[in-house]
């Protein structure tokens, strides 16, 4: 009997026995609903002809469930699809809503082997981590641990390399963690991530940013990040030749109501998009040049770069930095016209996997609590919010980060 693995794009069917060498076979979820075999509705009872259209067909749509059975007419194994109910194409092309409670289809394993697509597939992605938990560090529970006798509130040299190494794990794994309960001094925490000779980076905006309304801390605060309003993914300082590779925000003041932190790992949505969804978006994000340019009262910047940059590690083209920003992205002029369209159908293709619940890290931040994240393969972004948030925001160079906590993860 074959079995069979649902994932969240797409099914796989793996078979008992390797006839003409297909050992496994992939699926989209709509090209199995567009090619449903049943006689209710997806094919004409008499003729057999296709009556479904594939035009009604949603891209995202998924399985409600799926079994490996038998087909009850020829008593073959096969699988059995259970969908949740899709429109149906009336007679002027408008559509209809469907009656059904849920649709069922039926793939004989002989049809499935005969008609695969994608065999024996060996080049996947998994989703981008997505819980909060996976990533999170509890600084006071760190300090009950590994209090240090003669200041209770501080950790022993053991629960500093301890605590260090929390994050080393967290940043090289999934490009972000969240402390909790770290403390109100942003300056005495800046040194959680870089040695004591080392600085931050120093922007436009300063030091350190105050991001909260009515900023008159820092220069150049004509900016989203200093109003209330929510601000979609995006890394920072895409305008800039040289991109800060980390940035910390340090919760001062949670909101009153919203205002909710949430992060995406551009990198493993990228490799998603490549293998699961889209090679062609995929080939566009990483070619086609975009203008990042920021415009400011007292202050402009201009970079050119696509929105996936490659680099060749050891032969092989990984992805090396995303630049996503909606808010200084600038006119897209250097695409033909005819090409146009394809290229924003990328880019919406690309935005539409980052919304979704199960790509994002969703994180509420309190006083005293903290995130930090990988600038160059992280996205990040904040819901609307009502009253006084306050976050302190600062950029720090990779190279101090990696080598402060590696040097502390190896004593």
């Amino acid at each position: 009997m074959a079995q069979i693995e649902l994932h969240p794009d797409w099914i796989r069917v793996a078979f008992s026995e390797a006839i003409n060498g297909i050992t496994t076979a992939d699926f989209h979820y709509f090209w199995l609903r567009h090619n449903c075999l049943c006689l209710n509705g997806c094919r004409h009872p008499t003729t057999r002809e296709r009556l479904i259209d594939a035009a009604v067909i949603p891209l995202n749509i998924r399985a409600l469930r799926a079994v490996v059975s038998s087909n009850n007419d020829a008593k073959e194994p096969a699988v059995t699809i259970f969908w949740p109910p899709i429109a149906t194409k009336g007679a002027r092309g408008e559509l209809e809503p469907s009656q059904e409670k849920e649709h069922v289809s039926v793939f004989p394993l002989d049809w499935l082997r005969n008609n695969a697509y994608a065999v024996n597939r060996k080049q996947t992605h998994d989703l981008p981590p997505h819980g909060v938990n996976l990533v999170t560090v509890d600084y006071q529970d760190l300090v009950t641990r590994y209090s240090d006798p003669d200041a209770p509130a501080k950790l022993t040299p053991e629960g500093i390399a301890f605590y260090k190494s929390q994050l080393y794990d967290k940043l090289s794994r999934y490009g972000v963690a969240v402390i909790r309960n770290r403390g109100s001094d942003t300056e005495e925490i800046i040194y959680d991530f870089i040695d004591p000779q080392a600085d931050v980076i120093e922007t436009h905006f300063g030091r350190i940013e105050h991001l909260r309304t009515g900023n008159t801390e820092n220069s150049n605060n004509d900016q989203l990040g200093y109003t209330n309003l929510p601000v979609r993914l995006h890394t920072d300082q895409c305008y800039a030749e040289t991109v800060p590779g980390f940035q910390f925000l340090h919760c001062i003041r949670p909101a009153d109501v919203g205002g909710e932190n949430y992060f995406v790992h551009a990198e493993s949505a990228a490799n998603y998009l490549k293998t699961e969804v889209s090679r062609r978006a995929y080939d566009l994000l990483t070619t086609v040049p975009v203008r990042f340019d920021r415009k400011q009262s007292k202050f402009q910047a201009l970079h050119i770069d696509p929105i996936l940059r490659l680099g060749n590690k050891a032969g092989e083209h990984r992805l090396e930095q995303v630049r996503y920003s909606y808010f200084t992205q600038g006119p897209q002029t250097s695409v033909p016209f005819a090409d146009m369209r394809e290229w924003y159908e990328a880019l919406q293709t690309w935005d539409k996997l980052l919304y979704r619940d199960d790509f994002q890290i969703k994180a509420e931040l309190k006083a005293g609590d903290v995130v930090i994240y990988d600038n160059l393969k992280v996205l990040h972004a904040r819901n609307g919010f009502s009253g006084a948030r306050h976050m302190a925001g600062v950029y720090l160079s990779s190279s101090d980060l990696w080598s402060h906590l590696a040097s502390t993860n190896n004593k």
